[in-house]
């Protein structure tokens, strides 16, 4: 066996798994920051039409029916459509040359040595990939807009009886209070919004989420064949506030059940299919009791409103809005808590510059149990909500003063502090950290 060079195998680890799709004749829709497509597992069924994303970085995952194990990169994309498997320890190099030769990347071997190229393969030339950063709309444009907009956006009740069944128990106070809308169901119903906000003189330009799509076989270069709309579609929208209760951005909830179910109102710019939006981002929600938020108004310190001293970071923007509640209820610290919420695990950076600004010194975490227990894990663990929980704490700690405690429960009873709330009433047990 010959040894690949290095040249060959890092040109062929840089091929983008969406080109490869492309080349393979494989059928790609473009959502935001990441494609569309069946799996590439031939022995995934297409009858049910399995979903893989191909995220911006480059690598793939199946999520279809649970997902049937196929992810990676765009070598692993290419085994996976071949022989319907992928083991790295034992394909890649192999893999690396047949995708060479596919492509038309000339392989090298270390000896010096070269394979002759297939003269029926074009020369692989990889495109030119350029990412337009589009600075959003101001915070106060965001917040003057996104309010207008969830105003006209519908209830739908099948949305409701989600948010007030068992597993939220939201009141309808709480539900207005927080601005839950839904997602209009219909390009109809989404362009008489849009068109409203419009002639009422609502910036929409610049606004994550509303973009200018390029109308069937329309002229990229006539303005008039480019319409205003919204994109993403699912089931509804869930606020997201600044440290000044400005609603900069909206959490979407998806059709998908397993996988991905909140997904970011963005319209980050595509070349010639749409223009004039920009990405959302992904920022902490700062929230507090419900029965404030409608004497937050925007721009207001949140010490005026609220007066407090003590900060809980979680996971998730349902959590934060029942544990906002129902902390208070509970009467969980004693005093005044204002809830920060990350979407995901490890985008919390953006909470120490917070927590400077306020000057808070008091701070509890409170992530899913699963970042110490879960039984249905090898490791018996989150791995990955375990490293960001440490990581964050760390952060934490090396602060000048901070003071740290760790909120945790019987896994058996609940995974979420939400859920500890809503199905036991019971209280967690707090935990110092130094």
């Amino acid at each position: 066996m010959k040894f690949l060079s290095e040249e060959t195998v890092n040109l062929v680890k840089a091929i983008p798994t969406d080109e490869l799709a492309d080349r393979l004749g494989m059928q790609m829709k473009r959502s935001g920051k990441h494609y569309n497509l069946c799996c590439p597992n031939p022995n995934h069924s297409d009858d049910h039409k399995p979903l893989t994303f191909i995220f911006q970085s480059g690598l793939f995952v199946c999520y279809g029916s649970g997902g049937c194990g196929a992810k990676g990169d765009a070598i692993a994309f290419y085994s996976w459509y071949k022989y319907g498997t992928y083991t790295a320890k034992t394909d890649f190099y192999y893999m690396v040359e047949e995708l060479a030769d596919f492509m038309g990347i000339q392989v090298k071997y270390k000896d010096g040595s070269v394979k002759e190229l297939d003269a029926s393969r074009p020369t692989y030339i990889p495109k030119e990939r350029t990412v337009v950063q589009i600075e959003p709309a101001s915070a106060d444009e965001c917040d003057r807009t996104y309010r207008r907009f969830l105003d006209l956006c519908p209830l739908y009740s099948d949305n409701l009886e989600e948010w007030t069944g068992p597993k939220r128990q939201y009141t309808k106070q709480q539900i207005g209070a927080i601005g839950l809308r839904s997602i209009p169901r219909s390009v109809e119903e989404a362009r008489r919004i849009v068109n409203t906000l419009i002639n009422e003189g609502y910036q929409i330009e610049r606004v994550p989420g509303f973009t200018q799509f390029l109308v069937k076989n329309g002229d990229p270069s006539n303005d008039q064949d480019w319409s205003w709309l919204i994109a993403g579609v699912g089931k509804y929208y869930i606020p997201v506030r600044d440290h000044l209760g400005r609603i900069v951005r909206l959490r979407l909830r998806s059709n998908f059940e397993d996988k991905k179910k909140y997904l970011w109102f963005s319209t980050e710019p595509i070349e010639n299919v749409r223009r004039g939006g920009a990405s959302s981002g992904a920022p902490v929600n700062v929230v507090i009791p419900s029965a404030y938020l409608s004497k937050w108004s925007p721009g207001t310190d949140l010490m005026k409103v609220y007066p407090f001293k003590k900060v809980l970071i979680i996971e998730g923007e349902h959590k934060a809005y029942i544990c906002a509640d129902k902390i208070v209820e509970l009467n969980v610290f004693g005093e005044p808590v204002v809830i920060l919420s990350v979407p995901g695990s490890g985008n919390y950076k953006e909470v120490i510059g917070i927590l400077k600004h306020w000057g808070i010194k008091d701070v509890a975490l409170a992530y899913d149990i699963d970042a110490f227990y879960d039984e249905k894990k090898a490791t018996k663990k989150n791995e990955y909500v375990n490293k960001h929980l440490i990581e964050l704490t760390q952060a934490l700690l090396e602060e000048d003063q901070m003071n740290c405690e760790l909120l945790t429960w019987n896994p058996r009873e609940a995974k979420g502090l939400d859920d500890l709330f809503l199905q036991t009433n019971k209280l967690p047990v707090t935990n110092k950290i130094n």
